[in-house]
């Protein structure tokens, strides 16, 4: 079966399993998704993904390229830490920032440090041959009172004692929300960088933080903004507006879109991704858009 024949076949059957299951439990909707996932990935997407950035680093040898959203089960992802780290390697992923949700009454501090212990593990556990384990960084996603704020610390807070300090300072978010001007002003404290994640996307609750609020608030206290996201289908200059560094992420929740649109930045200037945003010193890229003809489908069916 040539490409267009597979992903026409595809596309009706993930249509088809969309239609029937909107009323599903995510649970459920989730374990129905991955068989498509899956072979949808083997058959043509990981190969496109792997030969763009083979085509980028022939250009510049030092550019580091890498996912900078993304979920696994420990909140509301399909698929493990392992699973995802392991795709990241395959691909050829510099580095993976897992941003586990951090909700008053929904998803815990306790299971955000629960999935970075296990990166870390991982990590510490590397046994696969020639292939080279993504960057990670200890990461959540934060429910501020005016929408979702990422916080990505250093590698050093992968240390027992220094996750500590994310729980004493953190575990309010476990109760209620707290003013994002006040949630980046702790992160900064700690060391760390912060990314509006998907502003200007609406749902019933404060979910993507206004462009117009950041602009006239949070320039100088977050340090970058999701100009382009895979999961979410925009692509924005809201960087160019704000000075913020410019980031392109996925959003994957169900390890399928995970480094489709990725953040980029020269590694012979820049040590490391957090280096790199807090210079506004980064790239958003757009690796594939393959996952075009399956992104309304995907979308109706999690409201990613």
């Amino acid at each position: 079966m040539n490409r267009r024949a597979f992903l026409k076949k595809l596309t009706g059957y993930t249509l088809g399993v969309t239609a029937g299951g909107l009323v599903l439990p995510k649970e459920v909707k989730s374990e129905l998704i991955k068989p498509f996932a899956e072979l949808f990935s083997k058959n043509c997407l990981d190969d496109e993904i792997r030969s763009r950035i083979v085509e980028l680093k022939r250009d510049n040898p030092n550019l580091q390229v890498g996912e900078l959203h993304c979920h696994s089960y420990y909140s509301d992802g399909a698929y493990s830490v392992k699973d995802l780290m392991l795709r990241s390697a395959s691909l050829g992923l510099d580095f993976l920032v897992i941003t586990e949700h951090l909700t008053p009454r929904d998803y815990k501090l306790e299971h955000c440090l629960d999935s970075i212990t296990a990166q870390r593990n991982i990590i510490n556990r590397w046994n696969h041959g020639e292939m080279r384990p993504p960057a990670v960084y200890p990461a959540f996603e934060i429910s501020t009172k005016e929408g979702h704020l990422i916080a990505v610390f250093p590698e050093d807070y992968f240390k027992p004692e220094r996750l500590r300090d994310i729980k004493q300072y953190f575990s309010r978010f476990d109760y209620y929300s707290i003013p994002v001007e006040l949630t980046a002003d702790l992160i900064r404290k700690m060391g760390a960088v912060s990314i509006v994640s998907h502003p200007d996307i609406q749902r019933s609750y404060p979910f993507g933080i206004s462009s117009g609020f950041v602009k006239e608030h949070l320039v100088g206290l977050v340090d970058g903004i999701e100009d382009m996201s895979a999961g979410h289908g925009y692509q924005k200059d809201y960087s160019a507006e704000t000075g913020l560094a410019t980031i392109g992420s996925s959003d994957d929740h169900l390890n399928i879109i995970l480094g489709t649109v990725v953040t980029a930045f020269d590694g012979a200037k820049h040590d490391n991704i957090i280096e790199a945003i807090r210079s506004s010193d980064t790239r958003a890229v757009r690796l594939t858009n393959s996952l075009d003809i399956l992104f309304t489908p995907t979308r109706l069916f999690f409201n990613i």
